[in-house]
């Protein structure tokens, strides 16, 4: 089964909150809950509305976690902090100091601007969703947590996993009693409309497909990724991750076969942006054409070829 529309109740003690392309998850414990996935900037006022919806109470909850800082998922923490008064944020030890870096912040800001002009145009959010400039440059992270800890969340434990690739921050959670499993971007951005995915391995091509891999062996039932669905069933879940690595390692073919056929990496990156771009137009033609240009060099790299820029 495939999950896609937000707000919704995944089961008695998880909710898909925010909105399709920027979920949030709500975990219910005993006695206290938690949000995994920072959003965008007007996910935080949807949230806010989101909670009373479900008759959820701000004070219960006691966590928001950032499994890596990517502006798309960390920029409704500040609105988050303002009315979640009893949360402490938690983020990987590099994920935080990219948070307390401010031209880092600074330049997510600016992306987070671009992606609420786009959600207005979409119609996804209203325009008091759209967020309050920040007052300095800096995103706070409380605690921060890596491969061994755990995050309790009243009662449940969520195992923390470091799964590499997408970024160097990159975290995933895993509730071995409950089986689910949020794992952020550690596997490409799915597209449901079409069952399509864009790999996006953005510091590593060998971490990501082992992260993917890692994560495919702790045979979920319920997956929740970064963006527009949850995933439900075993089999489903074993088959989403299947599709992901083959994708993965298709992607990287293309990029190899271009690149002996005499291709710049500029000519290939041009072409794969273009191609995603047609498919998401929340951000310009230009940031996709760039980070695909990174899964082109990561490629290239991997197979020991230089091409031209």
């Amino acid at each position: 089964m495939l999950i896609t529309k937000p707000p919704v109740e995944i089961n008695d003690a998880l909710l898909m909150l925010g909105n399709a392309e920027y979920p949030l998850y709500l975990v219910k414990g005993d006695g206290e809950c938690a949000i995994f996935e920072g959003g965008t900037g007007p996910m935080g006022p949807l949230l806010h509305e989101q909670l009373s919806e479900f008759g959820i109470v701000p004070d219960s909850i006691r966590q928001v976690v950032i499994p890596h800082a990517h502006p798309d998922h960390v920029m409704a923490v500040p609105f988050l902090r303002g009315f979640l008064r009893q949360a402490e944020v938690l983020a990987s030890e590099a994920a935080a100091a990219v948070l307390a870096n401010e031209k880092a912040v600074g330049f997510f800001s600016k992306i987070d601007g671009a992606i609420t002009e786009s959600l207005l145009r979409e119609g996804t959010i209203r325009e008091e969703h759209r967020p309050e400039p920040l007052t300095e440059m800096k995103i706070a992270v409380d605690r921060t947590i890596g491969q061994r800890d755990a995050v309790e969340v009243g009662g449940r434990n969520f195992r923390v996993l470091a799964t590499p690739g997408h970024s160097e921050c990159s975290l995933s959670f895993h509730d071995a009693a409950a089986d689910v499993l949020l794992i952020s971007d550690a596997a490409p951005y799915y597209f449901p409309e079409d069952d399509s995915c864009w790999p996006d391995y953005f510091v590593s091509y060998t971490d990501y497909l082992d992260s993917m891999r890692r994560l495919a062996d702790l045979g979920a039932e319920t997956l929740c990724l970064g963006h527009h669905a949850v995933v439900r069933g075993a089999a489903e879940v074993a088959a989403f991750f299947d599709r992901s690595i083959a994708a993965t390692e298709a992607y990287h073919r293309r990029i190899v076969d271009e690149g002996k056929a005499g291709r710049t990496v500029r000519k290939i990156a041009e072409q794969l942006g273009t191609e995603v771009y047609a498919k998401t137009k929340l951000l310009p033609l230009d940031f996709f054409q760039k980070n695909c240009g990174l899964m082109v060099k990561l490629s290239l790299k991997h197979e020991g070829i230089e091409l031209e820029k």
